[in-house]
């Protein structure tokens, strides 16, 4: 309403009333200045304005000739006394740096690992695809972290074009909450697999897909809804300290309260032992969660088999470690800005930005490269790019732990390598990779003859 009236022309010879998405300026008189408390702005990451420091005033002039003067309005008295009462504040430009380094390696890391994870085919497991789209929702969260880091670090800023400062603020509302939410549907897969096995059939990638993409959708369309209705100034400035904010808060903070007891009747599962054999992510939490596997596949001698109380507690251990941040529990520990105005805010929001930006790398590290399957899956790429490049290769290895070396002949197959009539169950296809190992022992026995094991990609 206020903006409306502000931009009804009247006659000359009066400078016009104008709204400047800040200040509502009546009309002036040819050669009048008026001055008006600054307005509450974010600049370079510190809110000033007539709530915090009513002496800083913003000016505009009408000209002789009944025009604004530059046609704008000078804040210039609002920078200079904030820069007076901050003269040595460097958070902002350090929290803008450590979000803008951490967010791109976090990019390059997430980037590489959906890659992986869409170029293999043998990567298509349930378990696999909760990783991709909570990866994929981290992505678009770490790009819209840049963007809205890039006005303290460059000086350009997007937010003088109101429709795109809303468009800004809504995705980057719903990217975030969408990886809170994709982080507990991962808490909620595991959870599943290791207490109370409920799927233990077809993951209900419908209900994962209305929990991670649905109900963020349907709360960042409620609380724009509200803001345009209730609050709806330049950029929704101040939206942070309205009630609404609680549509986007309370279901993050629910999610992450629940995933934390998810993390707590995990460990306390790993502790007590209570299922010898578990499925699911046996790839991430190496001695937690066996997949199905048994415990030797681990520990293959027995001379190295600890005993039941220390595996407990390293399960336990190893678990919280890797469990800890995937899970976004970090998040609850810094859900509360101190507002002190000194150190412990400046601790605050360092810290935060390095859990912000750094979320995705985690991600990649843990649940990508030091996954079990992606290892496999780029082993067996790398060889077979090894045969296609040089047929007669051969590649030797020392195998870890034991006293024998092996050798790996590489070759091509154009023919029947089984043997056996050309209609049996036998026959190679034509062209087909073939893998032959032989292994020789270092002090073997002259007469022994080596053995050979055949592997067909």
């Amino acid at each position: 309403m206020t903006e409306r009236l502000c931009n009804e022309t009247i006659t000359d010879p009066f400078c016009a009333a104008v709204w400047d998405s800040f200040i509502c300026w009546p009309p002036l008189s040819p050669g009048e200045v008026m001055s008006k408390p600054c307005p509450q702005m974010n600049t370079k990451g510190i809110v000033i304005g007539d709530a915090t420091h009513p002496g800083m005033f913003a000016v505009r002039s009408c000209a002789e000739n009944g025009s604004w003067v530059e046609n704008r309005t000078n804040f210039s008295l609002c920078i200079t006394n904030m820069a007076t009462l901050y003269p040595s504040s460097w958070t902002p430009t350090i929290v803008a740096s450590i979000v803008v380094i951490g967010s791109i390696v976090s990019i390059i890391t997430l980037s590489v690992t959906l890659f992986i994870f869409c170029y293999f085919n043998c990567l298509k497991c349930s378990r696999l695809k909760v990783h991709r789209n909570l990866s994929i929702a981290l992505l678009l969260h770490l790009l819209l972290l840049i963007v809205t880091s890039s006005p303290v670090l460059l000086n350009v800023s997007y937010k003088h074009t109101e429709w795109l400062c809303k468009s800004v603020l809504i995705l980057q509302m719903y990217s975030g909450m969408a990886s809170i939410n994709w982080m507990f549907v991962e808490g909620l897969l595991l959870h599943s697999r290791v207490t109370v096995h409920i799927f233990k059939q077809d993951a209900p990638f419908k209900l994962y897909y209305c929990i991670g993409w649905g109900i963020p959708a349907l709360c960042i369309g409620s609380w724009c809804s509200l803001m345009y209705l209730y609050h709806n100034t330049p950029c929704w400035s101040g939206y942070g300290d309205l009630p609404y904010i609680w549509v986007i808060t309370g279901p993050m903070l629910a999610a992450l309260l629940v995933n934390s007891v998810f993390l707590v009747d995990i460990i306390r599962v790993l502790v007590t032992k209570r299922h010898a054999n578990f499925g699911g992510e046996a790839n991430q939490v190496r001695c937690a969660l066996y997949d199905g596997l048994p415990q030797q596949k681990y520990c293959p001698w027995p001379h190295a088999q600890p005993s039941v109380n220390a595996c407990g507690r390293k399960k336990a251990i190893k678990a919280t470690a890797l469990l800890f941040p995937l899970l976004g529990i970090p998040h609850l520990l810094f859900c509360i800005n101190p507002k002190d105005n000194g150190k412990l805010e400046e601790a605050y929001m360092i810290v935060n930005a390095f859990i912000k930006s750094s979320q995705g790398l985690f991600v990649s590290v843990l649940y990508c490269f030091m996954n079990n399957d992606v290892q496999t899956a780029l082993r067996k790429a790398y060889m077979r790019a090894i045969i296609r490049r040089n047929p007669n290769h051969r590649y030797t290895c020392r195998t870890r732990g034991m006293s024998q070396t092996s050798g790996t002949y590489l070759s091509h197959s154009d023919g029947n390598i089984l043997g056996g009539d050309s209609a049996g169950r036998h026959k190679i296809a034509t062209s087909r990779t073939v893998l032959r190992l032989q292994d020789h022992p270092v002090r073997s026995d002259p007469k022994s003859r080596p053995e050979f094991m055949t592997v067909i990609f």
